[in-house]
């Protein structure tokens, strides 16, 4: 097997055969204007859908059933099926729709039209493709939705699919227009790459949370037993396929299916349980059954649960992209450590070693589609030497070398530090997927150094296989949001609820600065304030007006903030400004009646349904300018000495793709506040859409909730899962607590359990915070005689400084 090595800057390696095998998806011409232009590109783009020829789509042409059904399946990350005999008489297993067609048969999606006939060339209606994706994304809700005269034409909806149009409309898949749902007429290519966009959005963020939790496990089992590991995955309507990976086949071996076969000597290993974006670890530890079994060192596990497959490297290249390319670096590897002239699928014991440069994606070109069944590669550790394991092993797979999905990975957990010569075999088991390219990823801190590469097929799966897409991002940032200047951020909610809602020079100076029991000032608090109006805020001329007009009051909110201000720059060491973030408050796409901006005008009107898309879009942007120009005038004209505008805060906390228009205007109002050299900020709630890719929208910085503090969640799972997305995607985090602590014990004990738990991954170290108090829940604190209650102002000023500590009795 040949060796390519492939770095970024290096033009020379563009014609290998995996670049060969993935196009660029092709440059339609007959999509600009239409309404579904973005889906298209962005779906051709992963190989999703696909065009009438080399540059025609056909938008306005009709989708067949049997098409809709295979893009259905690529979204839903179904892969082919083929069972012995065809389902359907007009449908043979030969035909390349088949396979995906047959997988969501299987899984009870697809029943034909009756008399074991599919209709696989007829023009889908849209009520038939309202069916099969209520089918596929059901969930369990409160209440059953109905459409209840939503449309003209409901009585044209058959009955069979009447609830499924109901559920498609309340989750935004589906809409109609002009009152009209027109379930009768057949499906367009544009119509269905828009719901194909609009649904796999839905699959991204199942896949981000395919498992309810994902604390680690402990696993007791002896010599020579067999144990089934059944992850917890009935949340999901349509699951993701469980993939299994395994550090150590010397001690045991996994099946496809989860069993887990001891070997005949005690040991450990780490089983790693994948599903969609999600794993989680099952620590093994085997114990002797007492009864002695002959075995030599190296012989793994050998059961009828893990008989291996055939090798499909033989034949096979492999190219290696390194992460961050030095060619000072690339020169130590190359001529220390080149590894054996025949590469790392060899069985010579020589091994391979990579030098820093961040991390390696090794892809496989297997030169023909073939059943797969298990990846494995055999790392070393030698920590004296600076050769470590890898943290894990990622991998990844496609048919075509455009379209990918993620397996999953492989982790372990031997100590860095350890100070013993060791390898490990890292092996990730899976159901047979058919695929011609695999992606081996991993990270490199100084030195890993790798042999043994094995990828081994063979067999069909009992039913189909689902995988998440792989996401295509590239590299991703492994760093928590540090803003400078901006370290702690206080939510500070104003313009009703009474004294809750206004903040006096009183209020403020405790949040600025740490008084003891004494009040004696003894540290600094919050470096920034971010006002935002209550959630009851109503969505009028006129509430916005007395919203901005509570804010500037004399003698509350940021008079009094100014006034607190002034007398600490009297302090030396307390000298300077803090910084303030105002908000823009959402214009709800429900309103009919803004109010009239200026006189003689017209009433805005943010409803599509009655004012029209185009109009609607552009008086709700005309209403966030108005308030944001109103809002910048009120704030130039006080002068504040002492208090520094940093930026405006987006008021809600999801991007909605489903209301159109969201994320333009979105945009539109990041360019305008970035016009004038302010930063936009943005703080979505855990799981909302398009956090991961928040850049986009326009904003420069945006922390994620964690959604902890609330009785209805696994709060440690909760927060491992959001400190991991919040690295993930360089997003920084915020705490959250409420008048709650002040006197239930159950919150006060989880806003502990919150602070402790942020503490052990670093948080409070290494992330720029936001932080959601409620209403003056600290300023309530530190005037309470309540030693318990006081404490929580206290630890609160420690975590700030990063003095925090563990309480021995919270």
């Amino acid at each position: 097997m040949k060796i390519k090595y492939w770095l970024a800057g290096l033009i020379i390696f563009a014609f290998t055969a995996i670049a060969q095998a993935a196009p660029a998806s092709p440059a339609f011409q007959d999509i600009e204007g239409s309404f579904a232009r973005d889906a298209i590109i962005q779906l051709s783009d992963r190989g999703i859908i696909s065009g009438l020829g080399a540059n025609e789509f056909g938008p306005a042409q009709s989708i067949s059933r049997a098409h809709f059904v295979v893009l259905l399946a690529r979204v839903l990350g179904v892969q082919p099926y083929s069972p012995a005999a065809p389902t359907f008489s007009d449908l043979p297993l030969s035909a390349a729709e088949s396979g995906y067609v047959e997988a969501l048969v299987k899984l009870g999606l697809v029943a034909g039209t009756g008399n074991k006939v599919m209709g696989a060339d007829d023009s889908i209606k849209r009520q038939d493709a309202a069916v099969l994706l209520a089918g596929a994304i059901r969930e369990e809700s409160l209440e059953e939705p109905i459409l209840g005269g939503r449309y003209l034409d409901e009585n044209q909806i058959s009955s069979y699919a009447a609830k499924s149009v109901a559920y498609v409309v309340w989750k935004g898949l589906m809409n109609g227009g002009d009152n009209l749902f027109r379930p009768q007429e057949t499906l367009t290519r544009a119509e269905a790459a828009v719901l194909a966009d609009r649904l796999f959005k839905i699959r991204k963020g199942q896949a981000l949370t395919a498992f309810p939790v994902v604390d680690s496990r402990q696993l007791q089992i002896k010599t020579g037993e067999t144990s089934k590991i059944e992850p917890d995955n009935s949340r999901q309507p349509l699951p993701f396929t469980t993939v299994y990976g395994l550090d150590d086949p010397v001690v045991g071996c996994i099946s496809p299916d989860g069993s887990f076969s001891a070997g005949p000597k005690p040991g450990q290993a780490t089983i790693t349980v994948n599903a969609g974006y999600n794993s989680y670890l099952v620590h093994t530890n085997i114990t002797s059954a007492g009864t002695a079994a002959k075995t030599t060192e190296k012989s793994p596990a050998t059961t009828t649960a893990c008989v291996p497959g055939e090798e499909l490297t033989n034949g096979a290249t492999y190219r290696v992209e390194v992460h961050s390319p030095d060619q000072g670096f690339r020169e130590t590897e190359e001529k220390s450590y080149p590894g054996p002239q025949e590469g790392l699928t060899c069985l010579d014991e020589t091994w391979t070693g990579f030098f820093r440069q961040q991390g390696r994606d090794i892809t496989v070109d297997l030169k023909k589609v073939a059943p797969v069944t298990k990846i494995s590669l055999e790392f070393e550790q030698e920590a004296g030497s600076g050769i470590y394991l890898p943290q894990y092993m990622n991998c990844s797979m496609s048919a075509d070398g455009r379209t990918w999905y993620h397996l999953g990975l492989v982790s372990h957990s031997i100590d860095p530090a350890d100070p013993a010569v060791l390898s490990k075999e890292f092996a990730l088991t899976f159901p047979p997927v058919a695929a011609r390219y695999v992606k081996i990823s991993f990270p490199v801190d100084v030195f890993v150094f790798a042999r043994h590469l094995s990828i081994k097929g063979g067999g069909q799966p009992q039913s189909p296989v689902i995988l998440a897409h792989e996401e295509q991002n590239g590299q991703t940032a492994d760093t928590y949001l540090q803003i400078p200047d901006i370290r702690n951020i206080l939510l500070v909610f104003s313009g009703s609820h009474g004294d809750l809602g206004r903040w006096t020079s009183q209020d403020f100076l405790p949040m600025l600065v740490y008084l003891d029991k004494r009040n004696s000032i003894e540290g600094k608090m919050f470096d920034t304030l971010l006002f935002l109006p209550y959630p009851d805020l109503a969505c009028t001329r006129d509430g916005w007006t007395a919203y901005a007009e509570d804010l500037f009051a004399p003698g509350a909110q940021l008079s009094a903030l100014e006034e607190t201000m002034a007398r600490l720059n009297k302090i030396p060491d307390y000298q300077g400004k803090v910084n303030v973030i105002l908000t823009v408050p959402y214009p709800d796409g429900q309103q009919e009646n803004f109010g009239i901006l200026e006189s003689g005008g017209s009433p805005l009107c943010f409803s599509e349904k009655k004012a029209g898309q185009s109009q609607a879009f552009e008086d709700r942007f005309l209403a966030v300018r108005w308030f944001y120009d109103n809002l910048k005038d009120r704030w130039d004209q006080a002068g504040f000495k002492y208090l520094n505008l940093a930026g405006i805060y987006w008021y809600k906390e999801s991007m909605d793709p489903t209301t159109p228009g969201d994320v333009e205007l979105v945009q539109d109002v990041a360019r305008l506040v970035r016009n004038d050299g302010l930063k936009f900020f943005w703080i979505p709630f855990f799981g909302a859409h398009g956090y991961d890719v928040w850049r986009s929208y326009g904003f420069n910085h945006a922390f994620l909730q964690p959604n902890y503090y609330a009785s209805n969640v696994p709060p440690d799972e909760r927060m491992d899962k959001a400190a991991g997305l919040a690295k993930r995607y360089n997003l920084g985090l915020e705490i959250e607590f409420d008048e709650g602590i002040l006197s239930s014990p159950e919150y006060y004990n989880l806003f502990y359990k919150q602070l402790n738990k942020a503490q052990q991954l670093n948080i409070d170290k290494e992330a720029s915070m936001a932080y959601y108090a409620g209403s003056k829940t600290l300023v309530r604190a530190w005037r309470s005689d309540n030693y318990k209650i006081r404490s929580i102002y206290d630890d609160m000023y420690k975590w700030l400084n990063g003095t925090y500590k563990t309480p021995a009795n919270p």
